[in-house]
């Protein structure tokens, strides 16, 4: 049986979630629940109605998860989370090892790895900075970000032989350690200059069929990023696709 996952109603750079949340039960009060509309999805800064959501109820997704003993914020980013996954299953039968660059704290990177059962036995090379000194590395400081986190990153993946936990500034950290072919390629910096510079280092190592998801895409926030993003794909004929979760999916051809 599932044990189904509860998505607790966080939504990020929002101050203070009181006056949202009151103008939604607001909503909420005057729904009529017998509706077939009437199922609200309400996290990550996203609100569907009448959704099936069949993710929160699936048995292998929601183990992964649940599995990767997740916080309330990686709870709410759920949707985001089985895209992920959904585009690390599609790529498994692809020539290429799994790149993520900028894994925070290891937990996408986990949930992807029970989720496809190890990725196969495929290598998943992962890169961050961990410790980000204040403006000048890739994305910007999160409560997690210490001198510590490499180190428990790589105890949380321990049971995983083929992940590759690596610290370093990316692009230049690739450089010196990174698949020659990759299937699928995760992108979640919150900085423009590294996301392009790994854009430009690992594009043309991605094989046919290769997917690559971006974590910032469709955030107002980040507009930086997707200007940047959607030239670099434009002149190789690519157009990114713009996800409701504001990540950015891409298909190599």
């Amino acid at each position: 049986m599932s044990r189904g996952l509860v998505i607790p109603p966080i939504f990020f750079g929002i101050r203070d979630n009181a006056p949202v949340l009151d103008g939604l039960r607001g909503a909420f009060a005057q729904c009529d629940v017998s509706h077939p509309y009437s199922d609200w999805f309400v996290a990550d800064n996203l609100i569907t109605v009448g959704k099936s959501r069949g993710f929160l109820t699936a048995d292998r997704f929601t183990s992964a998860v649940l599995d990767s003993s997740p916080d309330p914020k990686e709870l709410a980013i759920a949707w985001r989370t089985h895209v992920l996954c959904w585009a690390a299953e599609s790529c498994l039968g692809l020539d290429g090892d799994y790149v993520e660059c900028g894994s925070y704290q290891g937990y996408s990177a986990e949930v992807i790895l029970r989720y496809t059962d190890g990725l196969g036995g495929k290598a998943f090379y992962l890169y961050d900075l961990f410790n980000p000194s204040g403006g000048d590395g890739e994305g910007h400081r999160l409560p997690a970000h210490s001198d510590g986190l490499h180190e428990r990153v790589r105890r949380r993946l321990a049971g995983f032989p083929h992940a590759v936990v690596t610290q370093g500034k990316v692009p230049e950290v690739l450089a010196q350690t990174s698949p020659a072919k990759i299937a699928f390629l995760h992108i979640d910096m919150n900085n423009a200059d590294a996301e392009l510079g790994a854009l430009e280092m690992l594009f043309d190592r991605i094989v046919a069929g290769g997917i690559i998801v971006f974590d910032d895409y469709g955030w107002k926030v980040y507009g930086d990023q997707k200007r940047r993003e959607d030239a670099f794909a434009t002149q190789r004929g690519y157009a990114i696709l713009e996800l409701p979760t504001g990540q950015g999916l891409l298909i190599k051809r």
